[in-house]
């Protein structure tokens, strides 16, 4: 296993311990005493989610989880379990989901849960991370890499050259887009967040990059729009709701 998965692996690990051992320790408790009415698939799936919360061991979690399901019964319960289903069901779908999982992790945002929708963000990262084949996915991270060194010149011209080998994965251009914002190439920044949302309309981190750019060329009333269309992804986020009453305030 490479050391950029066994780093994304973690991240998504280290977000549910956190979020679920943190904030919802008593509720865990409440819920785990009402498991044995659950319909079996719910019942060990729970079980290997509190283990793992108990363990700490994401890749054995992971191991079990492809050992016993399948990517249409874990959306299912992501759909229509309780919330330690559903927590579970998510966190599962970060680790082994395709990308045909896209959009049921991402309606996982408009959850009644901050837990579920907490790792529905991060899921969403690492599905999108990991939608092309390992070569280019392998070569996405390199480019990440470049901008996390501040090397946006030689970011877009790899994210370019990716593109070009496979023209449908949309978190290259996501890459491009940072770095020509990095450059304040605004426009070529839009036109990449534009290109993204064409390819996949759940990509919140596009959305709100296409709406920082329109903020930047002056274009409040686009901006407005794009903050508006998050917000229908993200109805739970409070700064999300802020910059759209400070926008609609503004009268522009």
């Amino acid at each position: 296993m490479s050391d950029r998965y066994r780093s994304c692996l973690g991240r998504l690990s280290k977000l549910a311990l956190m979020m679920c051992v943190w904030f919802t320790a008593k509720a865990e408790a409440d819920n785990r005493t009402g498991t044995v009415s659950m319909p079996a698939a719910s019942s060990l799936l729970i079980g290997y989610f509190e283990e793992f919360l108990q363990d700490r061991d994401v890749e054995q979690f992971r191991a079990r989880v492809l050992a016993r399901y399948n990517e249409g019964t874990l959306s299912r319960l992501v759909q229509s379990g309780e919330n330690p289903d559903r927590r579970a069901a998510v966190l599962a779908l970060g680790l082994i989901g395709s990308y045909e999982s896209n959009p049921v992790v991402a309606r996982a945002l408009r959850d009644k849960d901050p837990v579920v929708r907490q790792l529905a963000q991060n899921a969403l990262w690492t599905i999108w991370s990991r939608a092309d084949t390992p070569e280019n996915n392998a070569e996405l991270e390199r480019i990440r890499g470049l901008l996390s060194e501040g090397q946006a010149n030689d970011a877009i011209h790899r994210s370019t050259t990716l593109i070009d080998r496979s023209p449908r994965f949309a978190e290259a251009y996501n890459q491009r887009a940072i770095a020509f914002y990095g450059l304040k190439r605004f426009q070529d920044s839009a036109a990449d967040c534009r290109r993204v949302l064409e390819r996949n309309p759940f990509h919140i981190g596009a959305l709100g990059g296409l709406a920082k750019c329109y903020l930047e060329l002056g274009l409040h009333d686009e901006a407005l729009t794009t903050f508006r269309r998050a917000y229908e992804l993200q109805p739970f986020d409070d700064d999300l709701k802020s910059t759209i009453q400070v926008l609609e305030a503004s009268g522009r």
